[in-house]
This record gives C-alpha cells, sequence and structure tokens, in this order.
C-alpha cells in the first residue's frame, strides 16, 4: 500500500523511478512506508502502478477525417426504402456531397462532355477514382469533375465544375490487368466547400479489424447504367443492400479470367446484393465511385467500384480495398513529394499525368 493509499507493486529500489526520484530528492528515508522488505541487501519499495497511456499516432487521413466533420448520409426518411443502382432508386438531395462525376472530352458538338466515370472528393482539391477511368485503351483522359449536385444535366448554382490538372495513377497499375486498379486527380482549384459539397473521410482500418461479417450491408453509388444496355443515368442513385462475399467464394464467378492471372487477391474486396429477385448491382458508368461503409459516426469509402460481370448477375461486384493503398493515397494527398511528371494534352487543358 503505498503512502496516499492506493495500490502498489512491491519491486526492487533500483526498478522504481518514483522512489528514485524521492531518494534523489532527499524525500525518502529509512522509515518511509514506502518500503516492503530487502532482497540480498537491496530495498524492496512499494512502487506505484503506472497507468501508461498508448499514444495513438493518427494517420494523415485521420487527421483530414477530423476536419471534415460527419458525413452521414443515413436519414429518417430513408430507412425504409429497397434502393439499387441497376434498377434502382434515386438518391436524396445532398446525400452524398462527396460524390464525383468525372467530365470526358466528347467528339458530339451538342454535348461537349461526357460523363463517363465516378469519384470520391477525399480532400478539398483531391479526388480518387479507378485508374481504368484515366488509363484505358480508348486513351480517355477526364477533364473535369462535376460536383454539388445530384443530377447531371442540372444548371443550379450549387454545381462545381473544376478542371483537373494532375493524374496520379498507381505506379503497379496495368491496363492489361484489373489490379492495383486506383488512381488520384489532382483539381487545379480547391472546391467551395459547402452542404452539397465536402469531402468523405477514408477507412483506415482493415476489414478484418473492422470485423465485417457476410451481413454486413454497404452501399455502392454512380450514374451507371440502371438496366441492360441502358444509357448511364443522369441522376445518382445508389444501392444500400451490399453484402461482402468471402475471398474464396468470390474466386468461383472469376476463375479463368483473363485480366486476373493472379485470381482474386487481399487487394479486392467482393460484395453483392443477397435478394436474388432484385440484385442490386454496379453498372456501366459506376466505375470509379466509391464502395461506402455507413455506421453512426459517418460514412466512409472502404472501396472504388473496379469490375464485375454483366450488371445485376450472380457474380459479386469486385472493388478495389481502400485499405491496401493508404500509404500511397497519403504520399500523393497529404505530403509533397517529387514526382516524374509527363503532360498530356487535350482540347480543353493539359492535365499532367504522373507515373510514380
Amino acid at each position: 500500500m503505498l503512502e496516499d493509499g492506493k495500490t502498489g507493486i512491491c519491486k526492487k529500489l533500483t526498478d522504481c523511478p518514483m522512489r528514485i526520484r524521492e531518494v534523489q530528492r532527499g524525500i525518502r528515508h529509512s522509515a518511509s512506508t514506502g518500503r516492503c522488505g530487502f532482497s540480498d541487501f537491496i530495498e524492496i519499495v512499494c512502487c506505484p502502478i503506472m497507468n501508461f497511456e498508448r499514444k495513438v499516432l493518427l494517420r494523415p487521413a485521420d487527421i483530414a477525417c477530423q476536419e471534415y466533420g460527419n458525413n452521414s448520409a443515413t436519414t429518417k426518411e430513408d430507412k425504409n426504402l429497397s434502393l439499387h443502382i441497376f434498377n434502382g432508386k434515386l438518391a436524396m438531395s445532398n446525400e452524398f456531397p462527396y460524390v464525383v462525376a468525372l467530365g470526358y472530352e466528347n467528339d458530339n458538338i451538342s454535348e461537349p462532355i461526357k460523363y463517363n466515370c465516378g469519384g470520391s472528393l477525399i480532400s478539398s482539391q483531391h479526388v480518387l477514382t479507378a485508374a481504368h477511368c484515366v488509363s484505358n485503351i480508348n486513351e480517355k483522359v477526364p477533364i473535369e469533375v462535376r460536383l454539388g449536385n445530384e443530377d447531371i444535366q442540372s444548371i443550379e448554382s450549387n454545381v462545381q465544375r473544376i478542371p483537373i490538372s494532375d493524374i496520379i495513377y498507381h505506379p503497379k497499375y496495368k491496363r492489361s490487368t484489373q489490379y492495383n486498379d486506383v488512381a488520384i486527380l489532382r483539381l487545379k482549384t480547391k472546391i467551395q466547400v459547402s452542404k452539397t459539397t465536402k469531402p468523405i473521410c477514408l477507412q483506415t482500418k482493415s476489414l478484418r479489424s473492422l470485423k465485417i461479417t457476410p451481413r454486413t450491408s454497404l452501399i455502392v453509388i454512380g450514374w451507371g447504367a440502371t438496366s441492360f444496355d441502358a444509357e448511364n443515368s443522369v441522376k445518382l442513385r445508389k444501392t444500400p443492400s451490399l453484402s461482402i462475399v468471402s475471398k474464396e467464394e468470390c474466386e468461383k464467378h472469376y476463375i479463368g479470367h483473363p485480366r486476373l492471372p493472379n485470381g482474386i487477391d487481399d487487394n479486392f474486396i467482393c460484395a453483392m446484393d443477397n435478394n436474388a429477385s432484385r440484385r442490386a448491382d454496379a453498372c456501366q458508368g459506376d466505375s470509379g465511385g466509391p464502395l461506402l461503409m455507413m455506421t453512426e459516426k459517418g460514412d466512409s469509402v472502404i472501396g472504388i467500384t473496379a469490375f464485375g460481370n454483366t450488371c445485376g448477375s450472380p457474380a459479386p461486384g469486385v472493388y478495389t480495398a481502400i485499405y491496401s493503398y493508404l500509404d500511397w493515397i497519403e504520399e500523393h494527398v497529404w505530403t509533397n513529394k517529387n514526382e516524374k511528371k509527363n503532360v498530356v494534352k487535350t482540347g480543353f487543358f493539359n492535365i499532367t499525368i504522373t507515373f510514380q
């Protein structure tokens, strides 16, 4: 028992920093009540049990998330809706203020910009998307992003259209495979943060540490096709009914896939709708958009829409796992780094493509 009545532990004087300091300051003597006894002429003292506080080092993405605040997309009005992207329901106004549409130069004079991919606003000047949306066999690269409204055709004042200045795709990404399908877009100017436009948090924990089970529901959002062979939707859609599919089960649906020579690895997340009668799914045009995890604490991006079989098929959709690429993302979004660059010219802007 310590002098103040608190519980301690008997230790050698030489192993107890507090008692050593008492000796050094001349405030401890042989009659001290802190003595337990002796062992081989070494004084044994009652030493306080130290409560060491474990310092948690926050990642840059976590620090940024604290600045964004709670991006909760769950509303009371939304609880009983059955929602899908493929043959689905529309997103509510301002429900996903971080979702981005990527605009590409189009040959059609009446529609000079065509929106073919999605993305997630992860800082005031950076968008996370799929590498195949910026490096593909069609040699098409996005030249602008569109934020602030669920309707692609809206001309409301809250819409922000911002040119892209830099495109950074993962150095291990290859067009011939589905692996490392992640890219970052740096915008020419910072977005104007508002209730209709603000960044979303990145999920910085692994699936295993999150304890996500096959019953966990996740959300996919995008402007992709809403039925077979249909054009992309002009309005944002969502599906809250996806569940995690195990790596082993997912692998069965993609055996022999020419773009997956190493199969489904740990850098992917597989998910699908368990309701076979409706089979909600991501579809063409949803690529690059977020796979979201919804909690009471807020929304976070856990994956990037990568690929799948035909829209609404029994095969799971496959998403690039954010956790696997956190170091790379943080390196390019929240720290400065010398980069080897090459400028790609388009009809509208000069866009810098970063190869590493």
